[in-house]
């Protein structure tokens, strides 16, 4: 029977199944964990399963649940099945999220009980839009309603990165079915978030009469009526016989304990995932789950499809060897019958801006002929490698727009600025900006200055003829003159007198210090900024060209089928495939970010294993061509090569087999000794011969160290650390 199946669906399907996909395909009672590596035709062959389920089990189309993580896996998955086995049978098995799902459990359980309630995610209508943002009755929106706690529990409004951040905060939360008693275990840089948070679930809880829901509501109700209202369990349980899920690395515990639930109590459960590739911890999903799969299901069966039809030989060799860096995962190795083509290349380039010419430059030759994909952890990466692409007129298709970063503080604080130089008798863009630069001018003096109503001198002139103390004439003075030059400035000059003559990044870092703002992330939004303004010639012309950038961005989506390059992150990147991938700003600090390594430092493996299955992702999405891109300074930033790439290089370039060494092999036993993954700037540490120093210089394969005793010495990284010279100092620098 299972033979002539796989005849079938070679004749009309074209599909020719290898031995691991056939015997998945067969396995359909009991709980099955399919481990999917990259590339290795994990939608085809769940495909396949269902069809032999319709087929050849004759099980009925509603006794089969198809779920995956995200609407755009569902609809492939359903196109898929539709070009599969449209012609074979008239049968159509519904492919849904887990939150839609949730949702029609909700709503069923919710009208049983007679319980009015309303969905405060999504798209608002206009009809609660008109209220307002600052209206009493405020609109029932998620947004709209953390806005107004947090500017009530805080006394400021909150910002846009704020907002994200709070939203991430929920939703982990929910996810990780987190209890209120342990809150304040989770970190956030949002202040008073868990207070934030506990006032916003009240609020939901009975407003008019109606519950309020959002996204991450649909889970957690869901899961608790499947707890507490055994009928409409059994009801489920009985209807779906067979229960499927695909991307199950990236489910979070609750979406985990709903399927668990669900699949009871005959457990004919199969989850295809890859626990390489769970990369959003950040809003709930859980590796854990997965690893634990046999503990979970005792008589469950692990199969791993590990043949990757996609990558050459050295870019599967590569990745396969990388992604062993992290021990929490299941064993497996990933191979492929695809013939070599040319090794994964790591350029380290000396400044920031010879990768984005790079880059460019590389692309233009390409001439479109080839499917490119430029990757990057943040989308902060996405805006000056744009700009420069634009000015080179290549068009792109950005697959996750981000444009906040125009509509960002930062941004307006710097316009603000400019817009100040052109007209200094404005009070009401001198409020907006007072508290940012050394003038040092109060609300007091900003209340006088508006009591005033002089349109026609200069508000620092007004100033200037009040009563001031001597250290505040001076630097009122000062700020009137940079001011004026500010306007004649081109604008690279002018965001350079902002930030250091002005004063502006002292006052950042300050803010930073007291609302407990990520200021590596906006000082990279003023380094952006700078970027930008390169090469331009007025201040009107930084502003046009901030307009233009924002619309090119927002329009690049209609380039989709038109362009043959895409740029996008690493976490949207997964699930695609081109035929050229470069991974742009691997650097310490951006992947792995600092809180990563810091996390890795003090013992928890779990954000720094994480950020390995992210490069990873991204070394897999590529076809033939993979190059890593790293720089030594970004501005005047020292800055040094990620340690994921100096894994690679390791990899990629064997070092040649040394001669047998005379005496004893030296002891790496002591936990003290220095790993590549210690290395950073300004880390102490003792040398064996030359004492204790600190590390100064690091590229790649040589790291500069500045000794108390001997001076500077640059030394082999590699000699260092397989010989165990360089031992980490206990002391903090």
């Amino acid at each position: 029977m299972s033979t002539r199946f796989f005849n079938l669906m070679e004749e009309k399907t074209g599909v020719c199944l290898n031995d691991v996909q056939k015997q998945a395909v067969l396995h359909t009672d009991g709980p099955l964990l399919l481990l999917a590596s990259p590339g290795s035709g994990k939608t085809t062959t769940l495909n396949m399963k269902i069809g032999y389920l319709l087929l050849e089990k004759k099980v009925k189309a509603d006794r089969i649940m198809a779920i995956t993580f995200s609407k755009a896996s569902a609809n492939d998955m359903s196109e898929r099945f539709g070009r599969f086995f449209s012609s074979l049978t008239e049968d159509y098995v519904h492919f849904s999220t887990i939150h839609s799902f949730a949702f029609k459990v909700v709503r069923e359980s919710l009208t049983k009980n007679g319980q009015q309630f309303q969905l405060i995610e999504g798209n608002i209508s206009e009809e609660e839009l008109k209220k307002g943002w600052d209206s009493p009755d405020i609109p029932l929106h998620k947004k709209f309603i953390l806005k107004k706690i947090y500017e009530e529990m805080n006394g400021t409004q909150i910002t846009d990165d704020e907002m994200d951040e709070m939203m991430t905060y929920i939703s982990f939360v929910k996810n990780r079915m987190i209890e209120t008693g342990d809150l304040g275990d989770v970190t956030s840089d949002v202040l008073n978030a868990a207070a934030i948070y506990q006032s916003y679930e009240q609020f939901k809880k009975n407003h008019d009469g109606k519950l309020l829901l959002d996204f991450d509501d649909m889970l957690t109700y869901c899961h608790q009526i499947l707890l507490d209202d055994t009928e409409i369990l059994s009801k489920y349980q009985q209807q779906f016989e067979y229960i499927l899920t695909d991307e199950s690395q990236d489910n979070s515990i609750v979406q985990h304990e709903i399927v668990e639930l669900l699949a009871k109590p005959q457990n004919n459960l199969c989850v295809v995932a890859d626990d390489d590739q769970s990369i959003f911890m950040w809003r709930g999903s859980d590796v854990t789950k997965l690893l634990q799969f046999e503990k979970t299901y005792e008589d469950a069966t692990v199969m791993t499809m590990s043949q990757n039809y996609r990558s050459s030989q050295e870019i599967v060799k590569a990745s396969n060897q990388f992604i062993k860096r992290n021990k929490n995962r299941y064993s497996k190795e990933m191979f492929t019958e695809n013939e070599g083509h040319k090794q994964v290349e790591v350029k380290n380039m000396s400044k920031y801006e010879a990768q984005l010419n790079y880059v460019t430059e590389e692309i233009k030759k390409s001439g479109g002929a080839e499917e490119i994909a430029v990757l990057y952890r943040n989308n902060s990466s996405a805006v000056p490698l744009a700009d420069k692409l634009d000015k080179a007129g290549i068009d792109f298709y950005m697959k996750d727009i981000d444009a906040k970063f125009f509509k960002h503080w930062i941004v307006e604080d710097m316009l603000n600025f400019m817009r100040f130089s052109y007209n200094d008798r404005r009070v009401d863009i001198l409020e907006r900006i007072h508290t940012k630069f050394n003038a040092y001018i109060s609300k007091q003096q900003i209340f006088y200055l508006k009591k005033k109503k002089n349109s026609q001198i200069s508000v620092f002139d007004i100033l200037l003829d009040s009563t001031l103390p001597d250290y505040q004439y001076r630097n009122i003075k000062q700020a009137k003159k940079l001011f004026k030059e500010l306007n004649v400035m081109e604008p690279y000059k002018a965001i350079r007198t902002i930030r250091e003559k002005l004063g502006y990044d002292r006052a950042i870092q300050k803010m930073a210090e007291k609302f407990g703002f990520n200021v590596e992330h906006l000082m990279s939004i003023l380094d952006t900024l700078e970027k930008i303004a390169e090469g331009l010639g007025s201040l009107k012309g930084f502003a046009d060209r901030l307009k233009e950038l924002e619309k090119l961005l927002q329009t690049s989506k209609y380039n989709k089928n038109k362009s043959a390059l895409t740029l996008t992150t690493f976490h949207s990147a997964k699930g695609l495939e081109y035929d050229k991938v470069y991974m742009i700003d691997l650097i310490n600090g951006v992947i792995p970010s600092k809180d990563d390594m810091e996390t890795y430092r003090n013992q928890d493996t779990g954000p720094m294993e994480e950020a390995v299955r992210l490069f990873y992702v991204g070394m897999t999405r590529a076809r033939t061509n993979l190059e890593l891109l790293t720089y030594n300074y970004k501005g005047s930033e020292r800055v040094t090569e990620s340690i994921f790439v100096m894994n690679v290089r390791k990899i990629i370039q064997p070092a040649a087999e040394k001669s047998k060494r005379r005496g004893h092999s030296p002891d790496l036993s002591d936990e003290n000794l220095l790993k590549p993954d210690d290395i950073e700037l300004g880390r102490k540490v003792v040398h064996r011969k030359f004492g204790p120093g600190i590390i100064a210089e690091y590229s790649g394969d040589q790291i500069g160290i500045r000794f108390d005793e001997v001076g500077y010495k640059e030394l082999l990284l590699d000699v260092c650390i397989e010989n165990g010279l360089l031992r980490r100092s206990e002391e903090k620098v």
